[in-house]
């Protein structure tokens, strides 16, 4: 499906007819659901706008995209980051849509989906520590683009956090810039590292699914069909936060989704040279709740990195491929089953009646100060329903 919508939508690339752009990065999508998305953007100065938008079968049969909704600026001056619900939508279903600026700026064309029903697999992308680049090439924009490529057509892709350096303008717009090749695909959902700092800007750029916390943004969760995603923050420091969001955890993943899956920055197990074993805190609050909810996968990035650890039947994933400079594996932990150094990398996940399959795909490897581009497969695995 990937592989056709890309065939089919580059024929109607739509570029910048404008010199003077005031489409600083995006749009991007986010905050899924059945019936709506959240388009967003950030310009200088703020213009009127609309996005048009149609359902993929619509608009592979005339071409034109026949419905828009308006957005008229808040502001006459400065930069505004921008978002749009669209409402009303066609469940389980792709749709096509550009954003069109006053001045005649236009976006290209994307996708992006809505929420499917029980019994329809599900395809996601993950990645994790994007941060920043200090040298060529750019890193983060190499696995973007692979995952653009992906023959899994994703619905959406959640990010493990530390997506920037540090959460100021400059870093903010690198990272829209290098990750663009994908969101322009699918809509995307991060979770909060260390290097966002808890920062209102890291809040201001993203619509994300129903949740709590700050802003009602801190943690969330994500009822896709036949899966459950809760996202969480494992920066929180004080007590309260913790217990809050775990209780909140615990009732999102009481439902009757059959496969459950659990998203945050720091890793609970890690054979990390630095980071290793992982963090004591999280070993002993969450996983005993991970394991008695059954949850199937846990996600986590920071430590920079690949590796597979199964621990009282619950598989956990560091990811912290996604670009920022890599970190050295040490003794491995108990449990580690598959670790890989020295690679950048992305996740594929799939989830379907039969149960979670799952591919690592490496993008390119590094060799002291060389980045030598390599597809392949880093891992690859199975999940049997329970």
């Amino acid at each position: 499906m990937r592989r056709f919508l890309f065939s089919f939508l580059v024929l109607v690339f739509f570029g910048c007819t404008s010199t003077a752009s005031a489409l600083i990065y995006g749009p991007w999508t986010g905050a899924p659901q059945t019936t709506s998305i959240t388009v967003s953007w950030a310009m200088k100065p703020p213009l009127a706008c609309e996005v048009r938008y149609a359902p993929f079968p619509s608009f592979q049969a005339t071409g034109e995209l026949l419905f828009a909704k308006i957005y008229q600026p808040q502001t006459s001056s400065g930069k505004e980051i921008v978002h749009l619900k669209i409402e009303n939508l066609e469940p389980d279903t792709w749709y096509v849509y550009k954003l069109v600026l006053s001045n005649g700026e236009t976006s290209p064309i994307g996708t992006f989906r809505t929420a499917p029903e029980s019994g329809v697999p599900v395809t996601f992308g993950v990645i994790s520590d994007t941060q920043w680049q200090w040298v060529e090439p750019n890193r983060i924009k190499m696995v973007a683009e692979a995952m653009a490529q992906d023959p899994w057509a994703f619905h959406f892709v959640l990010h493990g956090g530390d997506l920037v350096e540090s959460p100021i303008p400059t870093h903010w717009e690198f990272f829209f810039h290098s990750m663009a090749p994908i969101l322009r695909w699918a809509p995307l959902i991060p979770v909060l590292g260390n290097h966002e700092r808890d920062s209102l800007s890291y809040y201001q750029h993203f619509s994300l699914p129903p949740g709590g916390g700050r802003l009602g943004k801190r943690w969330w969760a994500l009822h896709w069909g036949d899966v459950a995603i809760v996202g969480l923050d494992s920066n929180a420091k004080r007590p309260q936060d913790l217990v809050e969001q775990l209780e909140w955890a615990k009732a999102q993943l009481s439902g009757p989704e059959p496969h459950k899956i659990v998203i945050f920055h720091h890793p609970v197990f890690s054979s990390d040279a630095a980071y290793g074993p992982g963090s004591e805190g999280l070993q002993a609050l969450w996983h005993p709740v991970f394991v008695d909810r059954g949850v199937d996968l846990v996600l986590s990035g920071h430590a920079h990195n690949y590796e597979r650890i199964v621990r009282d039947g619950v598989t956990y994933l560091v990811v912290g491929g996604g670009g920022a400079n890599l970190y050295r594996l040490g003794t491995r932990v108990p449990g580690s089953v598959v670790g890989v150094e020295n690679h950048h990398f992305y996740v594929a996940v799939r989830a379907d009646s039969q149960g979670i399959s799952v591919r690592v795909v490496g993008v390119a490897q590094v060799q002291g100060e060389k980045v030598i581009p390599e597809r392949r497969i880093l891992d690859e695995f199975f999940l049997p329903r329970n």
